[in-house]
C-alpha cells in the first residue's frame, strides 16, 4: 500500500485490494470509496459517527469523505478494497447521489454471483496477488453493480459537503509539517479554540495535541518503511522541531528507535507493529 499520510488521508494509488489482519486504525477520511468484508473474527468500526459491530460475513460500505475508524482484538481478517472515485465509471454517480439505507450488510444480501465475485476478490487479497486496477476493474464493477441492485439505497437531497470536522482534519493534513496549535487552526477555520477542542473530545475521543502527534507518528512510520529518506529528513518532514524530540516521541510510543522500526519493517515484521498505530 502507498505511504499513508495523516488525516485527511492523501492517496495517490487508484486501487488497492488486500486482506488486513488485526485491523486497527484511528479516525480518518479520504476522497476514495472504501469497501470492507470481514472474513474472520469480529471487530468494531465507526463510520460518520455511527458505530457498527462486524462479525465474519459482514460487509461495510464507506463513502468518500466519511470519517471512519477500525478497532479489533484477537484473530481478525478484513478484506479492504479502496478505489479512487474517478476510476469507477458510472458508479461515481451512484456513490455521489445515493446512500445505502444501511452501509452495514451481510454478504448473503448479495446475489449468488455477487458473492462469487466477493470470494474471488477475497482470494486475491488473501494471497497478496495485487494487480493493476485495469485488471481488477471488472471485478470491482461487478461487485458494485450487484450491491446497488440488491442492497436498498436512498437518494440524497444533495451531495454532501465537507463538514467542519472533515475540514478540520483536512487542514491538519495539509499543514502537518508546520506549526499546529489549537488557536492557529481554530482561527483559520473561523471557529473558537473551545469548539475545536470540543470536536476532538466529543467526536474523535482524543485531544487536539495528541491527535496531531499521532498523525505525525503514523506519517513517520510509513516514510521509514516506504522511502529512502534519512531519519533526520523524516523527522523534519513530519513536523518535529528537532531530532531529539522526534526520537523521544517515537521511543515513547513504539518502545524502539526509528532506525530499529525501519529495520524490522524491512524484514517483514511491520504488520505486528503497524496494528499498534
Amino acid at each position: 500500500m502507498n505511504t499513508v499520510k495523516p488525516f485527511y488521508e492523501s492517496r495517490k494509488k487508484v486501487y488497492d485490494c488486500h486482506v488486513w489482519w488485526h485491523p486497527n486504525f484511528p479516525f480518518h477520511l479520504h476522497k476514495h470509496m472504501e469497501f470492507v468484508h470481514l472474513t474472520e473474527g469480529e471487530m468494531d468500526a465507526t463510520v460518520a459517527g455511527v458505530s457498527y459491530h462486524l462479525t465474519a460475513g459482514d460487509c461495510l460500505m464507506i463513502y468518500p469523505n466519511q470519517i471512519h475508524s477500525y478497532n479489533s482484538v484477537g484473530e481478525v481478517g478484513m478484506l479492504l478494497i479502496i478505489a479512487d472515485m474517478d476510476s469507477i465509471g458510472e458508479f461515481q454517480k451512484e456513490l455521489t447521489y445515493y446512500d445505502m439505507e444501511s452501509p452495514h450488510f451481510r454478504k448473503n444480501a448479495l446475489s449468488r454471483y455477487g458473492q462469487m465475485v466477493l470470494d474471488i476478490l477475497s482470494d486475491i487479497g488473501l494471497n497478496k496477488e495485487l494487480r493493476p486496477f485495469r485488471q481488477d476493474k471488472g471485478l470491482l464493477m461487478a461487485l458494485l453493480a450487484d450491491m446497488y441492485e440488491n442492497v436498498p439505497v436512498i437518494k440524497k437531497d444533495k451531495p454532501s459537503d465537507l463538514n467542519i470536522t472533515q475540514k478540520l482534519l483536512q487542514y491538519i493534513n495539509d499543514n502537518i509539517t508546520g506549526e499546529l496549535t489549537a488557536q492557529k487552526v481554530a482561527k483559520e477555520l473561523g471557529i473558537s479554540p473551545y469548539y475545536l477542542s470540543h470536536i476532538f473530545s466529543s467526536q474523535l475521543n482524543i485531544s487536539f495535541p495528541s491527535y496531531v502527534a499521532q498523525q505525525r507518528m503514523i506519517m513517520a512510520c510509513n516514510l521509514l518503511k516506504d522511502s529512502r529518506k534519512t531519519v533526520t529528513e523524516i523527522s523534519y518532514e513530519c513536523g518535529f522541531p528537532n531530532m531529539r524530540t522526534f526520537h523521544r516521541c517515537f521511543q515513547k510510543r513504539y518502545e524502539c528507535t526509528p532506525t530499529q522500526w525501519r529495520e524490522w519493517s524491512h524484514k517483514g515484521m511491520d504488520e505486528k507493529l503497524r496494528h499498534q498505530l
